[in-house]
Formats: structure tokens, C-alpha cells, sequence
């Protein structure tokens, strides 16, 4: 009997040895806190618990508060990580299906790689979520992801998070159907109205479906007037707003766009763009259509400073690099904000973010710092100090 119960006692050691114990709490406090566009918190402190935002500013309960580690990034400011709302990673022959140009099923997640090298490069920009997108060279180009980089392999949100289609020149081949435009139209018109009546209908037509349902995003690349005008006549007859990615003539069809409640995904901005190209993401607000930006993650932020001195304002243009993206992947309650719930993921600057003179000290995502050197934890809670 000794025996026995010296037994149980040691596998019940075991058992409460080996059970998961609750990470800490962090307590990040700094000198400005930007929980979304238009919302700053002065000399305040947001609260992380198991990778997400628990609490914000006065809302910390005090308890928690006096538990936490406590990180003091003094006069920074912290603003929501930037959301790059389209990427191929460069991988565009990799996620894409050679032989065939409708392939809506393919899952972009089968070919994620957490240890690409791509991935690097992320975090340093500030960019703390991503949406990896089926290649533009398939019509109907797949299921594509939403990934975050991290300190040593990046992974996976959500692995259904839109539909890529592409109307774009890369998806029109000689050697296959479509060869054109109007074939390019045609097969995705055929292929939504086949959705639509079917009765019994394949993983491929389930997937327009989704996107009929409002269950799915749909994400179309699409540059010039006409290409522009086909995804939204898309958009209309079968009652999805696109999401446009590239939209080079979006000046042209601003009227249509908002009507269809469509949102743009535009490429960066240079200093030695056209006046035009500048001043566009300007008018796409005033005219109510939501925007962001793609590319290069390192010309991310030079692109909303290059918006902001061609008129955009200040507010719309922190939008652009955190929440609108989030929204238009329908990612909003996760990332591109700091509000209670959210994903911990945030950039310190030291200044205005705006201001590219101001440095970019450090990338958090999911409450872990992951690029830059920032303030070391203190590595104790706070009632330590009293």
C-alpha cells in the first residue's frame, strides 16, 4: 500500500510539474499610444495577455497592472503593425498552376513556408501580418493566407482568408485558355452563374460560393479601365464588393468603385511617381473608397508620408497601413489595430511615424519583440519597485 501511494503521489508530481503554467502579463507603457487612426492615448499603457490585447489605458484593472512585467518604452510611440494586404513573397511561379487558369480551389496555405527567406525582411519594415496571395497568372488563382513573420519562422492566421482572382495581363496566355480579356471575363462569369443555380456543385464552384455568400473576400488583381470595369460588373452580377489589387486606372472608375463598395489595394509610392499617381490616394478618400498599399515592405511607410504631403490626411494614412488593409481582408478584429482583443502586434518609433525621420525602434508580434533593439523588459513586476 506504501508503495502504491508513493506511486500516485509521484505520477500526481508529475502531472502538476509538467502542466502548462500562464505566461506573464506585459505591460507596455509610452509616451503616445496610437490604439487606431484617430485615437492616441498620452503617457498611457496597454496590457498583454497570451499574445493578444487584454486592456487598454484606463481600462487595466489595477491589479493586473501591479502584476505585469512592466516594459517602459518612455517617450515612444506605439502604433498598430502595418498589415500588407497582398504579397506573393516573389513566389509567384510557386503559387500558381502552370496548366491550368482555374484552379479557385488551390490552397495557398500548402505552400506556405514558415522559414522562407522573403519572411525576413518583414519585421524590420514593420510589417506584423500579411496576406499571402494566389499568383496573378491563374484567373482563379486559389484560397490565399494570412500569415505573421516572427523571431525565428513566420505562421499561418488564417488559411482561408479570401479568394484571389486575376484579371490582370499575367493571367492571359497564348498557349491556354483565356487568351484574352473578354475569355478571362467569361470564364469567371460562367463559372460564379454555375455556382449560383447548381444544385450540387464541386470544391472549385463551393469556393465562388463562399465568396457569393459574403463568406470569403474576393481579391482581384486588375489594372487598366477595362480590366477595372470587368471585375466590378463581376461584383455587381453576382453581389460581392471586390478588392482590387494594383487598380493603375482607379482614377478613372472612382465613381464605380464606390458604388460597388469596392475596396484598392494600390503599389507603392515613389518620389519620382507621376503627380497624379501621388495625389490619387487623396481623392479615393474623399470619394469614399477604402485603400492601402502593397510592394515593397520597406516602402510601406514612405508611401503614406509621399500621400500625406500630396493631401491625404494624416489619419487616413496611418489607415492605410494598419486597419483599412485589416478590414479589406476582413481581418479587423484580429490585426491593424490595439483595441481589447486584438493581436498584440505593434511598432515603436520614436516620433511620429510619419515623419521618415523619425527611427523605427523595434516590431512586436503577438506580444514577443521580434526585430529592432527597443527597451529590454524589466523583467519584474511593478510592485518591485515600491
Amino acid at each position: 500500500m506504501h508503495s502504491i501511494s508513493s506511486s500516485i503521489a509521484g505520477a500526481a508530481l508529475l502531472v502538476a510539474t509538467a502542466a502548462p503554467v500562464a505566461a506573464q502579463d506585459l505591460l507596455v507603457k509610452a509616451a503616445r499610444i496610437m490604439v487606431a487612426p484617430g485615437t492616441v492615448l498620452q503617457d498611457s499603457a496597454l496590457l498583454v495577455r497570451d499574445g493578444k490585447v487584454a486592456y487598454v489605458g484606463d481600462d487595466i484593472p489595477a491589479e493586473a497592472r501591479a502584476r505585469a512585467r512592466s516594459v517602459d518604452l518612455g517617450a515612444a510611440t506605439v502604433s498598430p503593425g502595418f498589415v500588407l494586404a497582398a504579397t506573393t513573397l516573389g513566389r509567384d511561379a510557386d503559387l500558381a498552376e502552370s496548366a491550368f487558369a482555374f484552379t479557385p480551389d488551390l490552397r495557398v496555405a500548402e505552400a506556405f513556408d514558415a522559414w522562407a527567406e522573403q519572411l525576413e525582411h518583414l519585421a524590420p519594415s514593420g510589417v506584423t501580418s500579411f496576406a499571402l496571395t494566389p499568383s496573378p497568372r491563374n484567373v482563379a488563382g486559389g484560397v490565399g493566407v494570412l500569415a505573421k513573420p516572427g523571431e525565428e519562422q513566420g505562421r499561418m492566421v488564417d488559411q482561408d482568408a479570401f479568394v484571389g482572382f486575376s484579371l490582370a495581363r499575367a493571367a492571359r496566355n497564348q498557349e491556354r485558355d483565356p487568351t484574352s480579356l473578354m475569355g478571362a471575363r467569361e470564364m469567371l462569369r460562367e463559372a460564379f452563374e454555375a455556382a449560383r443555380v447548381g444544385v450540387e456543385v464541386g470544391p472549385d464552384l463551393a469556393v465562388l460560393r463562399q465568396v457569393m455568400s459574403g463568406a470569403r473576400r474576393a481579391m482581384f488583381y486588375a489594372d487598366t479601365f477595362a480590366e477595372l470595369n470587368a471585375a466590378l460588373a463581376l461584383g455587381k452580377e453576382f453581389n460581392f464588393a471586390p478588392v482590387v489589387i494594383g487598380a493603375r486606372d482607379a482614377r478613372k472608375v472612382m465613381g464605380k468603385l464606390a458604388e460597388r463598395s469596392a475596396g484598392v489595394v494600390l503599389g507603392a509610392l515613389s518620389p519620382t511617381a507621376r503627380i497624379a499617381d501621388l495625389e490619387l490616394t487623396a481623392k479615393l478618400a474623399a470619394s469614399g473608397v477604402p485603400f492601402c498599399f502593397a510592394g515593397r515592405p520597406d516602402q510601406l511607410r514612405l508611401s503614406a508620408a509621399l500621400a500625406v504631403r500630396h493631401g491625404l490626411s494624416r489619419d487616413a494614412a496611418h489607415a492605410a497601413l494598419t486597419r483599412t488593409p485589416a478590414a479589406l481582408l476582413g481581418q479587423q478584429a484580429k490585426v491593424g489595430a490595439l483595441r481589447q482583443g486584438c493581436d498584440a502586434d505593434f511598432l515603436v518609433f520614436e516620433g511620429d511615424l510619419l515623419d521618415l525621420g523619425a527611427a523605427h525602434v523595434a516590431t512586436w508580434v503577438d506580444g514577443v519583440r521580434v526585430a529592432g533593439d527597443g527597451h529590454e523588459d524589466t523583467s519584474h513586476d511593478e510592485r518591485d519597485e515600491r
